[in-house]
């Protein structure tokens, strides 16, 4: 959705964090809705009446409403992560399957008394969900059965950790975890999976299809609600944000008629129909965005569903627009991409994933979003709490970017190029001061140490923190521009020794400390220096590779323009190249065109891709064990985004066009990059 922001958030805690996920229900046609649960024997592998109730597939609230009351969100909770969320109940409660799987583990574990994880396969995926605090007579499943979704497998128990100690603490504890809870994966917010799934015991909704592929089965083509969004409502969006074309892909990381960058569509169970919303029919574009509609509200599109006269509608029913006609009764074909249809612009809202823009001022959104889109490896951004000692927080205006890893190398220089990406661009944020590694860095005057906190969140060790002028709540309609560029450093900001003096934090792709290892001659003379200094950008990025690529991407031919629009010797798209491109060669504009001004940011762009990439090295969530290392990875996400790489964990290959396409550019340019180094390519 581009140029109209995205996702904001639902959820009204500070410091929610990971990726967002919606599920499609599948429910069954079966009649038999009266079993108000189903009571499995213990140790059974299926419930005891109804198997065939639940079609597979079928998620299902792991608590009974009414037998539990929620007492704690996912999220930041008294300075630690709690990775679920917190069902108060009576002991003895039952709890239920969330889903058709396999019992992982069955048995005690720290902190939670008796656990249960249970793996499951959730549109081809693999998930796990996690329950807690029961005690041993209260865990009626064994490690390796099977379960369905629906089945008693557990008491509601006060075992371990919980408060107050004895009965009155009696809860459940449930987690969902994307990869799995003991393979390697991450806890994401279980409440969208709860919300979207049905209740124990509940009949099918009016509108489920059947069977393992329900929802995919044509359906009514709108909703008999005059109130709920239909599919001519969503046309019209379309038509404001892509022109119609349902089958776009702008090439600035936004796809389909509703225009879903690859997180928002994946995190709203798009990746059930297709990689990308572009790759999916119109019909199952609707039935996500009206997903993403239910949790998020019209903000997901707050100038084009005005455009549109849609801000009035509500989300539809679930499954309403899969196999949904067109406006005038027949199926609908994308249409050519209107000329005039603007690109780039607009930053768009906070993900889902990373934390919720409620409760903050204008200024803080904008810093908050800005850092998102520039810094990927982020995973959490959060800091509003309604008390606390001073008035930033509690005021809206103050934000706490989390930063992964952060005793780590990596994790360090990330905190100090967002530090010294934020102090760069104090002026467009309304910065008054910012704290990073025990340091109070003010927008103006000398830094100065803090006092020893006692731990390394007080200490901001783990986290920068930001707070803005503010300027207010926004109000319907606010925008928030672009993301200012973070080339430089501030002067203002000290990374000395204790005392404060000497030296400068360096953004990614700004560090100057990269490798000239072009060798002379090996390049049009005109374009040897601009390499030169832009190979001195970032440590993981040299002039031969820059080189080597400029080669491939343009032949040294400063006007080059592709057949998709790239622009120049950085090849870079319009609505891209405002992101990246400076005044490098001091002629008074900013020109794709110019050498100076192409190669610089082809550096920058380069960098920025490097660091994302390192970040998901290190965290583990991506392995450079493939040709070419680290440097195949970053040439594959400039080739086929950084998507592609971190959906795969690595080089992609999930597509026929990463064999015969990814894997020889990346190939190839790094063989250049070794001639250009030793000075054999002419």
């Amino acid at each position: 959705m581009k140029n109209s922001g995205k996702l904001v958030s639902y959820v009204a805690i500070a410091g929610v964090v990971l990726v967002v996920m919606m599920f499609v229900m599948l429910f069954s046609t079966d009649e038999d809705a009266d079993c108000d649960t189903y009571n499995a024997a213990p140790n059974a592998t299926g419930p005891a009446t109804n198997q065939d109730a639940l079609a597979p597939g079928t998620t299902v609230k792991p608590m009974k409403t009414g037998d539990y009351t929620p007492t704690s969100p996912f999220g930041m909770r008294e300075g630690a992560m709690h990775q679920g969320v917190d069902f108060g109940s009576a002991p003895g409660k039952p709890i239920y399957a969330s889903a058709d799987g396999t019992v992982a583990e069955a048995k005690e574990a720290s902190g939670f008394g008796m656990w249960i994880v249970l793996d499951h396969n959730v549109g081809g995926k693999m998930w796990s969900t996690v329950y807690g605090h029961m005690f041993p007579e209260g865990v009626l499943v064994k490690t390796g059965e099977k379960v369905t979704a629906g089945q008693h497998i557990a008491d509601v128990g006060y075992n371990g950790g919980v408060s107050p100690p004895g009965p009155g603490g009696a809860h459940l504890h449930f987690e969902t975890w994307e990869g799995g809870r003991l393979t390697g994966g991450h806890a994401v917010d279980p409440q969208p999976w709860i919300d979207s799934a049905r209740e124990v015991g509940s009949a099918p909704p009016v509108n489920a299809g059947s069977g393992v592929n329900a929802g995919t089965a044509p359906n009514q083509s709108a909703p008999a609600d005059p109130t709920a969004v239909s599919v001519a409502d969503w046309e019209k969006i379309a038509e404001h944000e892509s022109g119609g074309n349902w089958a776009i892909n702008t090439g600035n990381g936004y796809f389909g008629g509703l225009q879903f960058n690859p997180g928002t569509w994946t995190g709203a169970g798009g990746g059930q129909y297709a990689p990308t919303a572009d790759k999916a029919t119109k019909e199952q574009q609707m039935e996500v965005a009206n997903r993403v509609l239910s949790t998020q509200g019209w903000g997901a599109w707050p100038q084009t569903s005005v455009a549109a006269g849609v801000r009035d509608k509500k989300p539809a029913a679930a499954g309403t627009f899969v196999g949904a006609t067109g406006t005038n009764g027949g199926p609908t074909q994308p249409t050519p991409l209107a000329a005039d249809t603007p690109s780039g612009g607009e930053l768009p809202p906070l993900p889902a994933s990373k934390g919720t823009e409620e409760h903050w001022q204008i200024d803080t959104i904008r810093l908050a979003r800005a850092v998102a889109v520039k810094f990927p490896q982020v995973k959490t951004i959060g800091g509003w709490r309604p008390y606390d000692a001073f008035p930033d927080h509690p005021s809206g205006r103050a934000a706490d970017i989390m930063i992964p890893n952060y005793t780590s190398g990596e994790g360090k220089a990330l905190g100090d190029a967002i530090a010294n990406y934020v102090m760069a661009n104090k002026k467009i944020f309304n910065v008054e001061y910012i704290i990073w590694v025990q340091t109070y860095r003010p927008a103006d005057g000398p830094s100065n140490v803090m006092e020893d906190r006692g731990g390394d969140t007080a200490n901001h060790m783990d986290h920068v923190h930001v707070t803005t002028v503010g300027h207010g709540m926004p109000g319907p309609g606010q925008t928030y521009g672009m993301a200012p560029g973070g080339a430089g450093s501030d002067p203002s900001i000290n990374t000395g020794g204790a005392n404060c003096t000497g030296g400068t934090i360096n953004a990614v792709g700004e560090t100057g400390s990269g490798a000239d290892n072009l060798a002379a001659g090996k390049v049009p003379a005109e374009f040897e220096p601009w390499y030169r200094k832009a190979g001195k950008l970032c440590p993981q990025i040299g002039s031969a590779f820059l080189a080597a690529q400029g080669k491939q991407e343009m032949g040294f031919n400063p006007k080059a323009t592709s057949p998709d629009g790239a622009q120049g010797p950085g090849q870079f798209m319009p609505g891209t190249w405002p992101n990246y491109g400076k005044d490098d060669d001091g002629n008074g504009k900013v020109d794709p065109y110019d050498i100076g001004d192409g190669v610089m940011a082809q550096g920058r762009y380069m960098c920025a891709i490097a660091a994302t990439v390192d970040g998901w090295v290190s965290s583990g969530e991506v392995s450079d064990n493939t040709p070419g290392g680290r440097k195949a990875l970053y040439l594959a996400a400039y080739n086929a985004g950084e998507g592609a790489v971190q959906r795969n964990r690595g080089f992609p290959t999930d597509g026929a066009d990463y064999i015969n396409q990814t894997r020889p550019y990346a190939d190839k340019i790094l063989a250049m990059e070794a001639q250009f180094a030793s000075g054999g390519l002419t």
